[in-house]
């Protein structure tokens, strides 16, 4: 009897836990929960991205990711789900889950700048402009466009809240989408969310800060352009807690990327010139006071359009600049062009189509006018007017000429390519008839430069290695009289691409180390110019050859060095990184590219130190 009773008792059990089990397993109340990491991407760089709103298609869950790009999404019903990531202002991404009950399911999403779900609203905030400081009882302007593709904007509900006040405005966006009114906020850190949800209950948030403990403000009054500066005025601070000015510009109006332009300490200090402002299409400046109390707050911004001027779309090859004129004329292989750039208005006055692929060119006037010398690697010489960039003379060398010098005394020295490649390969030619003059030397496609004043060359080779210097004395008629070769012979660092002789005349300097040469027949070598880890692009020079100007390719500035004694002792800091870089009256003048990317290039003009 007891044993049955066992049994009976055991099959009750049994039941009982079935029927529990089989409950638990409903699919009509089946959910699970998902996790979902966010990331942004820009370029090669990716981080967690914090405020991004996360929500499921077909609908369930939404949630905000917190400031490890993360959010917990709970209890939505089993399934495959789309779940898709949207942050205002940025893009949006996406990826496939499959929920399974009584399961945390873990999945990651990138988001791509500039992508849309064109599903959930987006935010766009307008006003207040970001860092939000207020000073109590000010009225403060609210506004925000709201973008959705599928619902009416009058069905769309835009709540604000804040984490001090709560909810204090919910309406629908006016016909273009814009929600707009004034409030006074209480004292203290506010934090705003504005939340928007469309006619099918997609949200979306945006979230940011807003004080109302700041000081009172100052007025932006001007920001505008001067001598390829921005010069920038504002209103005096009014309270007697100053502790500073600062200024500040972004690339977006009311970017969180700003970048801190200067301070000024002495509040009767209200301008300020901003000599860096970068080759962009457009930028915005604020003033930020801070005071005393620890509390600061922002100006209006101002939007400057270009401000480092125009920013030009090919690579330039070679550049040569007007010897009394702001005006660079700029060699464009990839379009086969010569192109006049004017410096004073960084615009493009002028171009030309060249034969061949053009080489490394000079400016010089030999009796005719100044014009520009152009080699070719279809064995010629074009000869062009400097004003008018029309076709004066060519001269045929018949060998491929990668480059052509003139000191204005009535003739034209090149390098060709003979072959064999000793029969005289740097060459001289009459500017009048063109005829070959005299020939000399020992290699091949030398880059050549004039000395200053005198009738004396300086070569380094392109075609051997080790590279070779070598050095040739002329007459006024363009008779090479001497030639020699240096006696260092690769012990030290040359570079025909990098090659600079100061104004004096009395020595070179070449290579990104900065070798430094004298310019007599021995070619004596002098040493390099100090510069650390740095690595130079081009030289220029003060009138008297005392001070080197050297342009850096791994930094934005152009360092400046004492000769003989090849020191550094400043720099000069530029909105890009240098290529060519030319000296005059007590300004320099560079080329200089805007990125990494090789074909986009501005002009920089800063006074000389």
């Amino acid at each position: 009897m007891l044993k049955k009773m066992q049994i009976l008792h055991a099959l009750l059990v049994c039941i009982i836990l079935f029927s529990g089990c089989k409950k638990d397993i409903d699919p009509k109340n089946a959910a699970g929960d998902l996790f979902v990491t966010v990331y942004s991407s820009e370029g090669y760089n990716q981080q967690p991205a914090k405020n991004v709103n996360v929500f499921t298609r077909p609908q369930s869950v939404q949630g905000v990711t917190d400031e490890f790009g993360s959010v917990l999404l709970k209890g939505i019903p089993r399934g495959s789900y789309e779940v898709y990531a949207s942050q205002s202002g940025f893009g949006s991404g996406k990826t496939v889950a499959e929920i399974r009950a009584d399961t945390l399911t873990k999945i990651y999403i990138n988001i791509i700048k500039g992508v849309s779900t064109a599903i959930a609203p987006e935010i766009k905030l307008i006003l207040p402009a970001l860092p939000a400081a207020y000073s109590p009882n000010d009225q403060i302007n609210f506004s925000a466009d709201i973008v959705d593709q599928d619902t009416p904007m009058n069905e769309i509900s835009v709540k604000w809240e804040s984490s001090v006040d709560g909810v204090f405005r919910t309406s629908s966006p006016n016909a273009q989408g814009n929600v707009a009114f004034s409030k006074v906020l209480s004292k203290g850190q506010h934090t705003i969310t504005v939340t928007a949800t469309d006619k099918d209950k997609y949200s979306s948030v945006f979230t940011f800060v807003l004080s109302t403990t700041a000081p009172k403000p100052v007025t932006l009054v001007s920001a505008a352009k001067k001598d390829a500066n921005i010069a920038l005025a504002w209103t005096k601070y009014t309270g007697d807690d100053f502790r500073s000015y600062e200024i500040y510009r972004t690339e977006e109006q009311n970017s969180n990327s700003e970048v801190l332009v200067g301070t000024v300490d002495n509040i009767n200090t209200v301008t300020y010139i901003d000599s860096l402002a970068p080759f962009s299409t457009q930028v915005f400046f604020h003033v930020r006071v801070n005071t005393s109390t620890e509390s600061s707050r922002n100006s209006n911004s101002i939007k400057v359009e270009n401000p480092a001027g125009a920013v030009f779309l090919f690579n330039p090859d070679d550049v040569v600049m007007h010897p009394t004129q702001n005006r660079f004329y700029a060699v464009d292989k990839g379009a086969g062009k010569l192109r006049v750039i004017n410096a004073d208005t960084f615009t493009e006055t002028a171009s030309v189509s060249l034969q061949g692929t053009p080489g490394f060119i000079d400016i010089a006037d030999n009796g005719f006018g100044l014009e520009v010398y152009v080699p070719s690697s279809d064995g010629w010489i074009y000869i062009y007017d400097a004003e008018k960039l029309t076709l004066q003379k060519s001269i045929n060398t018949g060998l491929p000429t990668p480059c052509v010098v003139s000191n204005g005394s009535g003739y034209l020295t090149a390098s060709v390519t003979p072959s064999p490649w000793w029969e005289n390969p740097v060459r001289t030619y009459s500017r009048a008839t063109g005829i070959n003059i005299s020939g000399n030397g020992d290699h091949e496609g030398d880059r050549l430069r004039f000395v200053p004043g005198q009738q004396k060359i300086i070569s380094i080779t392109r075609s051997v290695s080790p590279v070779d210097m070598e050095y040739f004395e002329l007459n006024s008629k363009g008779e090479i009289l001497l030639h020699a070769d240096d006696l260092h012979h690769g012990s030290y660092p040359l570079d025909p691409n990098i090659f600079r002789i100061s104004k004096s005349g009395d020595y070179a300097v070449t290579s990104s180390q900065g070798a430094v040469y004298l310019t007599t027949k021995s070619m004596e070598y002098k040493g390099m110019i100090q510069r650390g880890s740095l690595s130079f692009s081009d030289f220029a020079f003060s009138d008297d050859g005392k001070t080197i100007y050297a342009a850096t390719q791994n930094r934005k500035s152009i360092q400046i060095a004492k000769y003989p004694q090849l020191t550094r002792d400043h720099e000069i800091l530029l909105r890009g990184t240098p290529k060519f870089i030319f000296y005059r009256a007590g300004k320099l003048y560079s080329v200089s590219m805007v990125s990494s990317a090789p074909y986009k290039f501005g002009i920089e003009v800063v006074n000389a130190k």
